[in-house]
């Protein structure tokens, strides 16, 4: 091989491997000798060229240190056979570079769908899900709620109290979420639950468990009593979901007039 095309390779480039047509190596640098070795892909990755093989690339994944490599194989034709200069570059930079995009990008859209102070999904993510993943399941459980007072705690303790209020009704919810169960934040003082592939009495006891952990939260220090209105309707395969969160906002209503009667407070109150 012209020594220039050698020298350019091996002096400019990171690493450098020549092989003849048998995929023998003609030339191997210091940098290249680990290609060859059990510990890659080689074989797989650099077969022996093809007559009518011109430039390839090739992935291939060397093992020691977790780097990975990528392999640019020209073809040459030399005195009647066939050469390959593999060039050999060091890609971790970009493979990491992808990682910390797409860790990104994975945050941004759990942000999209996330509500800001609760982290609980957002009203967006409800109607994507009310749409699509919410329909056609064996069985599920609407529950409607809505935080009494915090237009009062506004008002009288300023909005930070309102906060703390909405983060424990956020943690009270928090508290059953599962694979099968998804707790939403749909603005203000809604928040929803929907529960899939379970029975009612499953459901039932869904609700035992969130109204034992309200008040669990209750008991503490921090002078914030949170009350929840909640309503529940439940639907076997082949149920309108559009009727089930109708139904469950109708006794949501229901259950938000009757605790705000047990408090002695006016059924307008906020």
């Amino acid at each position: 091989m012209d020594e220039y095309i050698l020298r350019f390779y091996r002096d400019e480039l990171s690493a450098l491997l020549i092989t003849d047509e048998a995929g023998q190596p003609l030339y191997e640098g210091k940098r290249t000798a680990f290609i060859r070795q059990e510990k890659t892909n080689w074989s797989a990755a650099c077969p022996p060229p093809r007559p009518d093989q011109r430039l390839e690339t090739w992935d291939l994944l060397c093992t020691e240190g977790g780097k990975t490599y990528m392999v640019i194989s020209s073809t040459y034709e030399k005195d009647g056979g066939l050469i390959q200069i593999h060039h050999l570059m060091d890609t971790s930079l970009y493979t990491d570079l992808y990682r910390d995009m797409s860790e990104y990008s994975k945050t941004l859209r759990e942000e999209k769908d996330r509500d800001g102070l609760t982290n609980l999904f957002n009203k967006r993510k409800f109607m994507e899900l009310k749409r699509t993943f919410f329909r056609d399941k064996d069985a599920i459980a609407v529950f409607n709620m809505d935080v009494n007072n915090l237009k009062h705690m506004n008002d009288t303790y300023g909005h930070e109290a309102g906060d703390r209020l909405l983060e424990k009704a956020a943690d009270s919810l928090k508290s059953i979420a599962a694979r099968n169960v998804f707790p939403f934040r749909l603005g203000g003082d809604e928040f929803a639950v929907i529960a899939l592939h379970v029975s009612r009495e499953e459901a039932d006891r869904l609700r035992e468990r969130w109204e034992r952990a309200l008040e669990e939260l209750n008991r503490g220090d921090d002078g914030i009593n949170c009350v929840i209105a909640c309503g529940m309707a439940y639907g076997d395969r082949g149920y309108d979901l559009e009727e089930l969160l109708a139904l469950a906002d109708q006794r949501m209503y229901e259950d938000k007039l009757e605790k705000k009667k047990r408090m002695g407070l006016p059924a307008e109150a906020r």
